[in-house]
């Protein structure tokens, strides 16, 4: 959508409101967790207590400002959909009404409208969601230059989500199997050991660690959280060495385990988001180039239009008294100065543009502009460029006089003969 040019759309427009607005999701980010940390302290502060309370309302009311700006500037179809970057708006304007204008002013109201209790249940579960605001951090990432790499991780992240979300399907299929395979070839010889033990040992040590040990893998559900312990490395050698010594092939289970569900299936994973990562980077460098040639398409549009209203006459060329009512033209005199031409600048355009012919023609028209047109800089080096070729082409009629005066002055003087 185009931003409006109006007052509120340079502001909502400005990196100072980005950055502002950045500001203001860390500082509420920070405050939710001082409010969380005051909800289970006992000793907390009354008066920080209220001022979390107080800095709730300040930042709701500018998140939906700033809601309500955005809309105004930008049109409601900022925040539908329909593409990568719109969804990102979606979801950040979802927030900002679900987390902040739903559960900081309409819940409460309504509470108090209808008497429910703040130890409600349902209304501590639908506090909870608050939290969801913190999703907000995405969007500082996203706008803060500074946050580049945050960003990409982030959307890494959210791109491996598919690739996450089948590794965890065939992880618990294969522990499945191998649980399976567990319970049939080694917790029945066990369960077969602990009677033997208690029927016949002396030795209570010995049986109540087989009795924990075997406790650990009793039942598909049990077997299957302790290999995902040993996928984890997380001490699982306590749990597989008392097993050694009445299985002694029991090593070779868990570790086929191991090197099936560690070593292949997670470096498969790793080469998978890997592959995920470039393909998305070579589809942003291919969407770069289709914005970029999208956005000289809209330029030379822009200049099509602009060059249209100057030609007056509609003779194709542009005189002086043309270009210069355009400056005086309140709506063409805008166009200007969003390509950052001021009125003072009109003489001294016209000359850059003209070829000396003392009109501009189309071709003169479009190069010109669109070699200006951006920063101020590009102007610099293109009224540069046009003081070197006009001085350029002095030099070179300078040399040519030169060249006329030696030659005449050469067959004026007479030859001496020889003698």
């Amino acid at each position: 959508e185009e931003p409006s040019q109006s007052a509120l759309g340079i502001i909502v427009c400005s990196g100072a409101f980005e950055a502002f607005i950045s500001i203001m999701i860390l500082c509420n980010c920070a405050s939710m967790g001082l409010d969380a940390h005051s909800q289970v302290v006992d000793d907390f502060d009354p008066n920080i207590r209220l001022g979390l309370d107080v800095s709730e309302q300040v930042f709701t009311s500018i998140f939906f400002l700033e809601f309500l700006a955005r809309c105004k500037v930008f049109g409601w179809r900022y925040y539908v959909p329909d593409t990568v970057e719109k969804r990102w708006n979606f979801m950040d304007g979802c927030l900002v009404f679900f987390t902040g204008v739903l559960f900081t002013w309409v819940v409460p109201l309504l509470q108090a409208m209808f008497g429910f209790s703040a130890e409600n249940p349902v209304l501590q579960t639908l506090s909870v969601l608050r939290a969801a605001r913190l999703a907000r951090l995405v969007r500082v990432a996203q706008k803060v230059p500074l946050f580049r790499e945050a960003w990409m991780l982030i959307r890494g992240l959210g791109d491996s989500m598919r690739t996450l979300f089948w590794t965890c399907i065939v992880i618990c299929f294969v522990t499945y199997v191998f649980a399976i395979f567990g319970l049939v070839t080694m917790v029945r010889d066990l369960k077969d050991e602990l009677k033997h033990l208690e029927a016949s040992s002396p030795d209570q040590a010995q049986t109540s660690e087989l009795a924990l040990v075997l406790s650990y893998m009793i039942g598909i559900d049990n077997l299957m959280y302790t290999l995902i312990q040993v996928l984890m490395g997380d001490s699982f050698h306590a749990i597989t060495r008392p097993i050694l010594h009445y299985i002694s092939w029991s090593w070779l289970y868990f570790y086929s385990y191991i090197a099936v569900a560690v070593f292949v299936l997670m470096n498969l994973v790793t080469a998978i988001i890997v592959d995920n990562a470039l393909s998305t980077s070579r589809l942003d460098e291919d969407m770069e180039v289709k914005q970029k040639e999208a956005g000289k398409a809209k330029d030379l549009q822009e200049l099509k239009k602009l060059f249209t209203l100057m030609d007056a006459d509609g003779s194709g060329t542009l005189s002086w008294s043309e270009f210069k009512d355009s400056f005086d033209d309140p709506e063409m005199a805008r166009k200007w100065m969003l390509l950052d031409f001021q009125p003072e600048e009109c003489k001294e355009l016209f000359s850059l543009l003209d070829d000396g012919d003392g009109e501009i023609e189309t071709d003169e028209f479009f190069d010109g502009l669109g070699r200006m047109k951006g920063m101020a800089q590009s102007k610099d080096i293109f009224r540069m460029q046009k003081s070197l070729d006009a001085m350029q082409g002095r030099l070179g009629a300078v040399e040519s006089l030169v060249a006329k005066s030696y030659d005449g002055q050469a067959l004026a003087t007479p030859r001496t003969p020889r003698g």
